[in-house]
């Protein structure tokens, strides 16, 4: 992860970046265009959403599983004042990977047009707690950004390496 770019904090920047992109897009593909039937989705709009969430959950878990095995750590030894921020961040990690998980899978599950309302409500429900905790996150690398030097930056780039 932090190899691409050499700032690690950067490289969470630019992923959050790509995984707010995934989320905004399976958004789109759940909101009916003007034109579409009230019948639901085509077959092939339901099999994109699918993919799209799919991707959407693995990218998130595996995001998450760095900040927590790696980021975090690193934070609460190196900058203990944040150290209650990180725990409220890790705690939001669990409500949106559930989240998540249950959008992809219902999403698996719903071959026909009569889930869609249930699918748009789990939906804005993962994306009230994604863009909250986005937010949150964004404030921390911006903290981050600030307050780590460049040996610490080494050493963590170094331990994201590892992961």
């Amino acid at each position: 992860m932090a190899a691409q770019l050499g700032d690690p904090v950067r490289e969470f920047e630019h992923t959050h970046e790509h995984l707010t992109k995934l989320a905004l897009e399976a958004g789109r593909l759940l909101r009916p265009a003007p034109s579409a039937r009230s019948d639901g989705p085509a077959e092939d709009d339901r099999r994109r959403l699918r993919a799209c969430l799919e991707s959407l959950r693995d990218e998130l878990l595996r995001h998450f599983a760095v900040e927590e095995e790696g980021l975090f750590p690193f934070i609460r030894a190196n900058l203990p004042g944040k150290a209650e921020e990180v725990d409220r961040l890790a705690l939001a990690h669990d409500a949106i990977c559930g989240a998540v998980v249950r959008l992809a899978h219902a999403a698996e599950a719903n071959r026909a047009s009569e889930g869609r309302a249930a699918l748009a409500s789990l939906y804005e429900r993962f994306d009230a707690a994604y863009a909250r905790h986005s937010r949150e996150e964004a404030d921390l690398f911006a903290a981050l950004a600030g307050a780590l030097n460049a040996g610490q930056r080494a050493a963590l780039a170094e331990l994201l390496r590892g992961l």
